[in-house]
Order: C-alpha cells, then sequence, then structure tokens
C-alpha cells in the first residue's frame, strides 16, 4: 500500500526554519550595533577628557605668567602708578567689580568665547596674549578687594577683605595710651582666562596676592 501526504499537511525541516533565523541573525545585528555606537561614544569621552586635561595642564604656565605680570605691575615695576585709581591699560581695577558670576569670575572674563570677547572689548581693556605656536589667548583682570564699610558715628571704618591680623598691629604704648594702628594691607584677586578658540576649551584660575 502506498501513502502520500495529503494537500494541507506540513513538514517541519530546513525549509520551514528560514524565517526564524533570519529573526535571530536581525536581532543579533542589532546587538551589535548597539554595542558598536557605545564603543564610538566611550572613545570620544576619553578622548575628550584626554584633550582638557592636556589643555589644563598647557593652560598652566600662561596662567602662572599672568599672575606674576600682575605681581610685576603692583608691586615690582609699579607700572600701576596710583592704586587708587582703575587703569585699564594694566586690566587694573581699584575695587571689586559688581555683577561677578557665582563662582567669582567678574563679568568681563565670564560667559562663552563670543560674549567674553565683546565684553573684554567694550571695557576697553587691553588686547589678550596671544601664543603664536598654540594659539591660546590670555586675558586677566586685577581687581582690589579691600574696600571700607559703613563708618559707624564716632568709630573708625571697618574693612572688608584686608589683612589686620597682628603682629602688624602693636599693642605696645606709652603713658597709658594704646599702640598705634598700621593701615589696613589690602588684597587683590587676580583672575585669569586663557581661551583656545579652534577647540571650544577655556581655563579660568584666580589667586590672591598682596605687598
Amino acid at each position: 500500500m502506498t501513502s502520500r501526504a495529503l494537500p494541507n499537511s506540513r513538514h517541519a525541516g530546513p525549509a520551514g526554519q528560514r524565517g526564524v533565523a533570519l529573526f535571530v541573525a536581525l536581532i543579533g545585528m542589532v546587538i551589535l550595533m548597539l554595542a558598536g555606537v557605545a564603543l564610538v561614544r566611550s572613545v570620544d569621552t576619553t578622548t575628550g577628557v584626554a584633550g582638557n586635561l592636556a589643555f589644563r595642564q598647557a593652560s598652566i604656565a600662561p596662567v602662572n605668567q599672568a599672575i606674576e605680570a600682575a605681581v610685576d605691575d603692583l608691586f615690582t615695576s609699579r607700572n600701576v602708578a596710583n592704586l587708587n585709581a582703575d587703569d585699564l591699560g594694566h586690566t587694573y581695577y581699584a575695587s571689586l567689580q559688581a555683577g561677578e558670576k557665582p563662582n567669582g569670575v567678574p563679568v568681563v572674563l565670564s560667559g562663552n568665547y563670543a560674549t567674553m570677547s565683546a565684553a573684554y572689548a567694550a571695557a576697553l581693556l587691553p588686547a589678550p596674549y596671544v601664543d603664536p605656536l598654540t594659539g591660546l589667548e590670555v586675558r586677566k583682570v586685577v581687581e582690589r578687594i579691600c574696600d571700607p564699610a559703613v563708618i559707624p558715628a564716632g568709630g573708625a571704618p571697618t574693612y572688608q577683605f584686608c589683612d589686620m591680623l597682628p603682629p602688624k598691629v602693636s599693642q605696645a604704648g606709652t603713658d597709658n595710651k594704646p599702640g598705634l594702628g598700621l593701615l589696613p594691607i589690602p588684597n587683590y584677586r587676580v583672575t585669569v582666562r586663557v581661551d583656545l578658540p579652534t577647540a571650544n576649551s577655556v581655563s579660568l584660575a584666580q589667586a590672591f596676592i598682596r605687598p
């Protein structure tokens, strides 16, 4: 007796599994694609971090140079002749500037590169130093932050941000009179900004100096 398959019968064989294999292959390709994207993003992040660290290291020398220039202008060469008046030619302000950012950066050195460049130029400050090899742009602002506060009636003025600690104030005296009080020593804040416009990178540093 011979048998034959009915017209509506189905056989489970290689031909019937082709659709499942294609589905599994597509899932595998999606997984590999996601892994590749994650790897590329990881490499990009690592490269960005390495670039930021390199820029930070490269900006240390210009920052130190700008601070040394401020010390020279104020105390050594005394290019700023009158410390009680602004000297924009040497980026010096005789008082703490209003409107500084929460991180303590003056307005003329804050914001993105375009905003900062416009504010810096509008303040009539001198052109920044540009490194001929790297293209780094260095800007600095010096502010005297020893400002007298409200003078009480019949009393001596109290000063903010001044150095008045001993031993500069002598307690010695004669004839039961108190010793002579010395003038408070002001502090000066130097803010330095280093930009690399081609890489959209910026580094900010601050230092406090006093005579």
